[in-house]
């Protein structure tokens, strides 16, 4: 499946996932871009359903290891060999699965703000029960969230609500991330902020991996969706 996504810079390759919803012109509205372009080729990528990437509507569409895999292609096509990877909430998850799958691409992973499994009930959950409203709903919820920047408001109300409803659906029968990080074998980094619903899975995470997660203080899942130093600091650290 063909992706969209914009190269930045020169450097070592270091390909940019990022959460739920959220395409590539996010990454230079959040000041990704701005901050990584001077170090790194940055790769920002948009998954399918995001944008103007092919969006189907079935469920099935978006198992984990199809999306995954449209990554790796991707970095194949690019002539990248191995890339460092920063994924944040949904994209840490497709990050850690190209870690587990497609190993011989991977660096070294950067990952933030992801649970173990995404458990939810479909009739009850926020995210499907907001976008079964429409585009302003959906846009709405993010703007109660965080500060969006204009463009991203946009991008976010004319988003394939019928796409975005099958990935979340999608999301549900993702695997286990614990049993996905303890198949990576590329250095993994982890944070999370103090006021995360997923720092508690991510700190019992590291612990049974043997690996350490920043805790990001006065911060919670949505405000580390802006580019923030913490990680920044882990991601020039090495």
């Amino acid at each position: 499946m063909t992706l969209d996504y914009a190269e930045y810079g020169s450097g070592r390759p270091l390909l940019l996932l990022l959460g739920f919803g959220m395409s590539h012109e996010d990454a230079l509205a959040l000041g990704y871009v701005a901050a990584l372009r001077d170090h790194y080729r940055l790769i920002c990528v948009s998954p399918r359903g995001i944008g103007v990437c092919p969006a189907p509507s079935e469920t099935s569409a978006y198992a984990m290891e199809s999306m995954v895999a449209d990554i790796a292609d991707l970095l194949t096509q690019l002539g990248i060999e191995k890339a460092l990877v920063w994924g944040y909430s949904l994209g840490a998850k497709l990050a850690l699965g190209l870690a587990a799958w497609h190993p011989h691409c991977i660096e070294r992973i950067l990952l933030g703000g992801f649970e173990r499994k995404s458990d939810f009930e479909p009739e009850t959950d926020i995210v499907l029960t907001t976008l079964r409203q429409g585009g302003e709903a959906w846009r709405d919820l993010w703007q109660s969230l965080i500060v969006v920047p204009v463009d991203m408001a946009r991008r976010l109300q004319a988003a394939d609500m019928h796409a975005l409803q099958a990935l979340r659906r999608g999301e549900r029968d993702w695997p286990d991330m614990l049993d996905l990080l303890k198949q990576a074998t590329c250095p993994v980094d982890l944070y999370a902020a103090d006021n995360c619903f997923a720092r508690t899975d991510m700190l019992k995470m590291a612990r049974q991996t043997g690996r350490q997660c920043e805790v990001v203080s006065n911060a919670d899942h949505f405000s580390l969706l802006h580019c923030h130093a913490a990680p920044m600091a882990l991601l020039k650290h090495k």
